[in-house]
C-alpha cells in the first residue's frame, strides 16, 4: 500500500506469516461446526485468516500423530493419504507417532504440542521467516511460547472454533479469531 501525506510517500508492508496448524485440535474442535473437515482446504484457510489480519502469509506447517499401522491398516493408510495431499497442497508436516496405553485401551496424541512451540519460536526469533505466528489451536499449553515470542516483538494470534477453544487464549493477550462455520464453509474445496 502507499500513502501520500503532503508529499511524503509512505509503503505499508504487510508482515509475513507462518500458520502453525494443531491438526488433532483442529479436528476435535471443528468437527463440532462442520462435517465435512475432510475436505477443508488449508491454503483457503490460511488466507482467509491472514486477509482477516492484513498478513502475508508465507508457509503453513501442518503437526499431528500418525496411527500405527499395525493398529488398523485401513486407519494408517487414510491418515497418511491425507498427510501427502497436505504436502502436494505445499504445506510443511510434521508427525509424532500416536501411542496407545494398553491397561486403559486409548489412544492419545503425545509431543505435538512440543513439536509446535519450539518451531514458533525458531521461525519467528532466530530464523526470522515472520514476525507473525498464526497457531489455529485452542489449546492454552501454548500460552509460555507465545509470551516469548511476544516479549520478543513478535505477535502471536490464536485461532480456533468457540468449541474447545481456551478461556486464556481469549483474554486479551494475544489477538484471536473464532472460527465459525461460515469461515470454514469457505475454505471447503
Amino acid at each position: 500500500m502507499v500513502f501520500d501525506n503532503a508529499g511524503l510517500t509512505y509503503f505499508m508492508v504487510k508482515r509475513e506469516a507462518i500458520i502453525f496448524i494443531d491438526g488433532s485440535n483442529f479436528y476435535h474442535n471443528s468437527k463440532q461446526i462442520i462435517d465435512k473437515l475432510k475436505k477443508i482446504d488449508f491454503n483457503l484457510l490460511g488466507e482467509l485468516i491472514c486477509g482477516k489480519f492484513d498478513l502475508e502469509l508465507k508457509e503453513i506447517r501442518y503437526y499431528n500423530a500418525v496411527p500405527d499401522i499395525s493398529d488398523n491398516k485401513e486407519i494408517y493408510y487414510k491418515h497418511i493419504g491425507f498427510l501427502d495431499k497436505l504436502k502436494k497442497d505445499k504445506i510443511t508436516v510434521k508427525t509424532r507417532k500416536l501411542r496407545y496405553i494398553k491397561k486403559l485401551k486409548i489412544k492419545i496424541e503425545k509431543g505435538v504440542d512440543v513439536l509446535i512451540a519450539p518451531d514458533m519460536i525458531n521461525k519467528s526469533l532466530i530464523e526470522k521467516e515472520c514476525k507473525v505466528c498464526v497457531l489455529i489451536s485452542g489449546d492454552a499449553d501454548f500460552i509460555p511460547s507465545m509470551q516469548i515470542i511476544k516479549n520478543a516483538g513478535h505477535e502471536v494470534i490464536t485461532c480456533s472454533p468457540k468449541y474447545g477453544f481456551s478461556n486464556e487464549l481469549r483474554q486479551g493477550k494475544f489477538r484471536y479469531f473464532i472460527l465459525k462455520k461460515e469461515d470454514l464453509d469457505k475454505c471447503l474445496k
